[in-house]
């Protein structure tokens, strides 16, 4: 299931996009600022972000900004969604050279909305398809395998899932320590800060529920950080 973080201040807007999207099967998340949008960015780790322009706090040209300049985020899909007319060509051109995948404009057309969702997820390759069974490059330790270019994690030879890229960042430090990885290591393999704890625990929490309510175990909390029990 893609997760798809929607940043909008307008609150009739945000619900029939929600509304719209979730009916697609989609795990919807919500900004309604700039600020929330970005911390909510990072937190989340979406697979697609829709986002619009006239935010408080934090405009939407500097979210994009920050994301484009972020290690962690700097790849995920954004789609614009504002009220400027096709007088904005220009702003349009702006937009996309700093990555912006696609240009909705509002009113919006819902139909058109899930069209252009669906045609930015399908080209995404954060979003791989799953394998029935290991390959041979996958990394293991003990039970625990994870594919580094499909994302697909097994317990004990059964596919449970497809990672995001900050749950599989924190699998393959994980799997490569024979003991605890502290969280000063793991938050600089996710390139976040210091103060940043707190965003390292939501990823825990996801991996953890990655691999089911069976497994979730295995991902042990130390008094430094965290140690898988493969």
């Amino acid at each position: 299931m893609a997760r798809i973080l929607s940043v909008e201040d307008d609150e009739h807007v945000q619900h029939l996009l929600g509304r719209a999207l979730f009916q697609q099967g989609y795990e919807m998340h919500y900004a309604w600022n700039g600020q929330e949008g970005w911390e909510k960015v990072l937190a989340v780790d979406p697979d697609l972000v829709l986002l619009d322009l006239m935010l408080p706090m934090v405009n939407g040209v500097e979210l994009l900004q920050r994301m484009r300049a972020h290690r962690a985020v700097k790849d995920v899909p954004v789609v614009v969604v504002t009220a400027y007319g096709d007088d904005a060509q220009m702003l349009k051109e702006a937009l996309q050279a700093l990555g912006a995948a696609r240009f909705l404009r509002k009113p919006i057309d819902f139909q058109e909305l899930i069209r252009c969702v669906k045609t930015v997820l399908a080209s995404n390759p954060r979003l791989p398809a799953r394998s029935e069974s290991p390959s041979a490059r996958a990394v293991r330790k003990g039970g625990v395998a994870v594919d580094p270019v499909l994302l697909t994690v097994w317990v004990d030879d059964k596919p449970v899932g497809t990672l995001h890229n900050k749950e599989y960042s924190v699998l393959s430090l994980l799997l490569g320590s024979p003991g605890p990885v502290s969280r000063q290591a793991l938050m600089k393999g996710l390139g976040y800060r210091a103060e940043q704890d707190a965003a390292l625990k939501q990823v825990v929490h996801r991996l953890r529920a990655s691999l089911g309510e069976a497994h979730k175990a295995r991902i042990r909390t130390t008094a430094e950080g965290y140690e898988l029990l493969g």
